[in-house]
């Protein structure tokens, strides 16, 4: 495991790629066209190597990169990155309306301060590489950093069954859900239909 750098930025981007756009379910519905999203990835992970909250997991044969956890403050907001980003959110709009509603829902907004809650955006594995703990090895991994930075809390937007338990397991509990049939801002929205939930899952890191 090792943090997010210049040197990594690409290949993470691309597993980042492959993983959202195969098998991420509110990705999946938005059917975004590959080519055209990995550019945007690419500045999207590039754009978190500054923040110092990121990691990836490596092949230890191959240097290969085959898991990821990217992260941010939960203050900072990701679309003041630039135009750039926001053209990118622009493609999953219903998906950043239904995590803002999550996160309105289920915590007191007003009352966070810069420094205090670490937000877990992503994580995901290479798909040759998964049931073996690299997803968990992710998690616990930015528990401790984020502890050694003086976080008190880490809060994750899951979004499959598989990335709650994987959160579950490392002592999360669930805040609160918003089934994806339910929501629609707009009168209706891709997620029509959807069945499942996103799940707000919560850890305090002090303890």
């Amino acid at each position: 495991m090792q943090p997010l750098s210049h040197d990594t930025y690409r290949e993470a981007a691309r597993l980042y790629s492959h993983v959202f756009i195969s098998d991420e379910p509110t990705t999946h519905r938005h059917a975004p066209n590959p080519t055209q999203f990995l550019p945007y990835a690419e500045y999207y992970v590039r754009s978190l190597i500054s923040k110092n909250l990121s990691f990836i997991s490596l092949d230890t044969r191959t240097g290969e990169v085959i898991g990821f956890i990217f992260c941010l403050d939960l203050t900072d907001d990701i679309r003041n990155e630039g135009e750039e980003m926001v053209r990118f959110l622009s493609s999953f709009q219903d998906t950043v309306l239904l995590i803002d509603e999550l996160e309105r829902r289920f915590l007191t907004l007003s009352e966070i301060r810069k420094g205090s809650v670490l937000h877990v955006f992503q994580i995901g594995t290479d798909r040759r590489y998964r049931r073996c703990g690299i997803a968990r090895a992710c998690i616990e991994k930015i528990m401790t950093h984020g502890a050694g930075l003086g976080y008190s809390y880490v809060i994750a937007d899951c979004t499959s069954d598989a990335s709650t338990q994987a959160f579950g397991s490392c002592g999360f509990h669930m805040a609160g859900t918003i089934p994806y049939d339910s929501f629609k801002p707009n009168g209706s929205s891709v997620f029509s239909g959807m069945d499942g939930e996103i799940s707000l899952m919560i850890r305090d890191i002090t303890k």
